[in-house]
């Protein structure tokens, strides 16, 4: 092949309302008189790309074999907002099954599936990052079938078109799926929707108008504002489940077979009951992967009048695991497990009903329906996802994950905060903070609460969502790109993160209430009500938020040190 051609790719915690988060907003610009501004990039408030709407390809089909990437490699000229990847569809089945964008360095900062089954026209791939000025990316797509479309000689010489700079042979392929490198001067017809904002948290700040009279702008309010902390506080608790010393008392040894027994024992119960287990280490665990086997598996009543509390009765910490292969409850209905330390062990969650778990530290926590009725009526209290940064791995913090055609519904985190995980720099893994994915069958992710609960940005998202549907964001605080780092510089060797991304992938008809967003929404995100919420943009019903100092972040979300742990949980 010629260089130049074508070739390649609601509430249920029993937690009161009782706090106001830090709402640092400013009002709207439209308080201000505008005054004439001359035109730029910054003022296209639509997405635009390189290809006007009614572009068709020269070519239809390049015949070339797959499977094959193709792209292209350009620098916003303002900083602003990726919302898409576009190509053009030129069969009814193009062999086309994902779109991506990656860095300079080929780290690959975003990418979703693409069904190949679709009309013959331009399609757009629903991605969203903040994008830098003069910061050079590509986007691409992988088309097993190889035969795309083309128009030649498009990237023939240097140009800038609606703020997006191309250099010459700024088309790019790949014989294979990944980064595409080698340079061409024509057009696959890929194509990015993009949207030029300068004052994103990641570029430079516009100059505001002048205000004129009559009109007063308003006063900045405090940045450090009326504020009680999110994350665990001692206050919250699993549903229906009683307190320790309002329960009938039933002793056990610390180990999970005397547990279980215990447990399989008070199902046949109908009054409130603690499972004490004594003071020591629990040793046992067959790993925390998603087929793992459960220290506890297939027990309990979900049906019981109250959950079994199961509970270190000496106190949070008396109790502790060991074990360096994970720890999974499988199965596990009608009962709650909170005050055993689980330290940075790994911790898995899976098929759970009427479950409670909380009151811990764990290395990484997975929550997975793939058997039984899935997850149903699960609450995760007062759990720290680490309290400081986990450097050089290549996987999420948390997850929850739909598969096999289950579903995971009612399932509430209150009290949580979450560390991020940072990858090495060229590392091609994605790293979140919470990632909720349907990864097979026609599982569903719905009503999922997050309530006074604090998230830190990984190297890739702070929360992506996974076609979640339903549920709550209240008094939480989700912190992303350059306000994250104030707290959790990336370490030297680490992938740079150069996009604040908060609040990822697409999430319909939720609730959003007295919560704070530093950094990007998703535009594949849609609000059931916002009320007096702020984010980073300020935009679809957010105000807009004041940026935020280390002071601010250490009085919202102290760090769950352990001796903060020890004198709120006692």
């Amino acid at each position: 092949m010629e260089p130049n051609a074508v070739s390649g790719v609601s509430s249920r915690s029993s937690a009161p309302r009782r706090r106001t988060m830090l709402l640092t907003t400013l009002l709207t610009a439209a308080a201000l008189v505008a005054g004439s501004a001359t035109p730029s990039v910054a003022a296209v408030t639509a997405p635009v790309g390189v290809h006007p709407d009614g572009t068709r390809p020269q070519v239809l089909a390049m015949p070339v074999p797959g499977p094959l990437e193709v792209g292209f490699t350009f620098k916003p000229a303002e900083s602003g907002t990726l919302s898409g990847v576009r190509f053009y569809q030129n069969a009814s089945n193009s062999g086309v099954v994902s779109a991506s964008v990656w860095s300079s360095t080929g780290v690959l900062l975003a990418q979703a599936p693409v069904n190949p089954a679709a009309a013959v026209g331009w399609r757009t791939v629903p991605i969203e990052l903040d994008l830098d000025a003069d910061v050079t990316y590509t986007v691409s797509v992988l088309d097993n079938d190889g035969r795309i479309p083309a128009i030649e000689n498009f990237f023939a010489e240097p140009k800038t078109t609606n703020g997006i700079v191309t250099a010459a042979k700024a088309g790019v392929y790949k014989s294979s799926a990944g980064f595409p490198t080698i340079g061409q001067t024509s057009s696959g017809l890929v194509d990015v929707a993009f949207t030029a904002n300068p004052d994103l948290e990641s570029g430079s700040e516009p100059s505001e108008p002048e205000p004129t009279d009559p009109v007063t702008a308003a006063p900045t309010p405090d940045p450090a504002g009326p504020v009680s902390a999110v994350g665990p506080d001692g206050t919250h608790w699993p549903e229906n489940t009683p307190r320790a010393d309002a329960a009938r008392v039933v002793n056990v040894k610390p180990t999970w077979s005397a547990i279980a027994a215990a447990i399989t024992a008070e199902s046949k119960t109908s009054d409130d009951v603690v499972i004490c287990v004594a003071p020591g280490t629990i040793t046992g665990g067959n790993g925390a992967g998603s087929s793992a086997k459960g220290v506890l598996q297939d027990i309990g009543n979900a049906s019981r009048t109250s959950r079994i509390l199961v509970s270190a009765c000496a106190g949070v910490g008396t109790v502790k695991t060991a074990g360096d292969k994970g720890i999974a409850f499988v199965g596990v209905r009608g009962v709650s497990i909170v005050g055993i330390d689980m330290g940075s062990t790994s911790v898995m969650l899976r098929n759970v009903e009427a479950f409670g778990f909380g009151y811990t530290t764990v290395g990484t926590l997975l929550v997975t329906a793939n058997g039984g009725r899935g997850v149903q009526n699960a609450d995760v209290v007062e759990v720290v996802a680490g309290a400081e940064a986990v450097t050089g791995v290549g996987y999420d913090r948390m997850e929850v994950k739909s598969a096999d055609g289950y579903s995971v519904n009612d399932l509430s985190f209150s009290g949580l905060y979450a560390a991020p995980h940072y990858k090495e720099r060229g590392s091609n893994a994605h790293t979140d903070t919470i990632q909720f994915v349907t990864t097979t069958g026609s599982g569903t992710i719905t009503n999922v609460l997050l309530e006074d609960s604090a998230i830190f940005q990984s190297s890739n998202q702070g929360i992506i969502a996974g076609s979640n549907s339903g549920g709550e964001m209240r008094n939480t605080l989700v912190v992303g790109g350059k306000t994250s780092q104030l707290r959790y510089p990336v370490y030297e060797g680490g992938q740079p993160i150069v996009a604040a991304n908060s609040l990822h992938g697409t999430w319909s008809n939720l609730a959003v209430e007295t919560s704070t967003v530093a950094g990007s929404v998703s535009s594949s995100y849609s609000f059931s009500t916002v009320e007096a919420s702020a984010s980073t943009k300020g935009d679809r019903g957010f105000s807009k938020l004041v940026p935020l100092t280390l002071a601010d972040l250490d009085e919202m979300a102290p760090v769950p040190t352990a001796e903060r742990l020890a004198a709120i949980w006692g």
